[in-house]
């Protein structure tokens, strides 16, 4: 009788510590699962593509506010048309929390993420005219989920400003209109553009920082313009041009042209910072011996404006 005792006993406790174990992979809670959408815009484009959605693209995920397993950063693959995904490692949440996301992300990221973590950032000051060599930094409005509410759905929103220069000829143009290069100067000491290689974007609210003053943005290329707009697109930090909309602008827009260089200064009547998730359009039209720039629009990239540039 003791010994089937004993080993009753025994059963009961192996029985209790594999249940417990079980409980500590996960903390006792359900396995997050997340959808993803880039916010919308009016111009119809999101990242670099006109897409709704991440085309074979990796988000950065993690949870704050709730005892979790794993505690290290986790990454989610996201292709085009994808519904429902799950990080990887899996996260496992057991009461109120937040999911943040970010985008790109390497699972190498932010290690032991919290709220206020922040990713590494670069953005360059010369590029060709369809910003490839810029990366186009992305933030999710953080999202509560629970124990019993465990899908997120991330929407993404844009750090940087997009800028495009939609280009075209006067009727009076005799040349062959090849253009090589779009490049802006800050005359001024106040107001300058922002890049660098060590700048960082907040993960909860997409704020940049880190990143240095600059006097250039330079972008070259081959392109041949006519009497209808083609457009060069240019992603850059958020900056202030000028104090306000009643300034003047320290800011040169030159291009070269048939190898001749026109220039006009960059007006702030209507636009005198870059915001992010904000595109800007400034519509400049050549014509014999001058350059002019229009009206500048602001759509979103989420919403925007837009100003008119001539070039002489």
């Amino acid at each position: 009788m003791r010994k089937n005792l004993f080993i009753l006993t025994a059963v009961v406790s192996a029985v209790i510590f594999c249940g417990c174990s079980k409980d500590n992979s996960n903390d006792s809670g359900g396995q997050l699962s997340i959808t993803t959408n880039v916010k919308p815009s009016t111009d119809g484009s999101f990242t670099k593509s006109p897409i709704s959605s991440f085309s074979s693209s990796t988000i950065g995920v993690f949870v704050s506010g709730a005892a979790y397993s794993p505690t290290a950063n986790s990454t989610a693959a996201v292709s085009s048309g994808s519904n429902t995904v799950s990080p990887t490692p899996s996260i496992y949440i057991n009461a109120d929390a937040t999911v943040y996301g970010y985008y790109p992300a390497t699972a190498s990221e932010l290690t032991n993420p919290t709220s206020v973590s922040t990713k590494t950032v670069s953005v360059v000051t010369a590029d060709d005219f369809s910003a490839t060599s810029q990366n186009d930094y992305l933030w999710a409005t953080p999202v509560a989920v629970s124990k019993t509410n465990r899908t997120a759905a991330l929407t993404f929103n844009h750090a940087l400003s997009k800028v495009i220069f939609s280009l075209k000829l006067g009727s009076t143009y005799a040349g062959a209109g090849a253009l090589t290069e779009i490049k802006l100067t800050a005359g001024g000491d106040t107001y300058k553009f922002k890049a660098g290689t060590n700048g960082t974007m907040a993960i909860a609210t997409g704020a940049l920082a880190g990143l240095t003053s600059q006097s250039t943005l330079d972008y070259t290329g081959t392109k041949t313009l006519s009497t209808t707009a083609s457009e060069i697109v240019a992603l850059v930090a958020p900056t202030q041009l000028a104090e306000g909309t009643s300034s003047s602008s320290t800011i040169t827009l030159a291009i070269t042209l048939d190898g001749q260089t026109y220039s006009a200064t960059l007006p702030v009547s209507q636009v005198a910072a870059w915001v992010a998730a904000t595109s800007y359009t400034y519509n400049i039209t050549v014509s014999s011996g001058e350059l002019v720039i229009g009206t500048v629009s602001i759509a979103d990239w989420t919403a925007g404006t837009s100003t008119d540039v001539t070039l002489s």
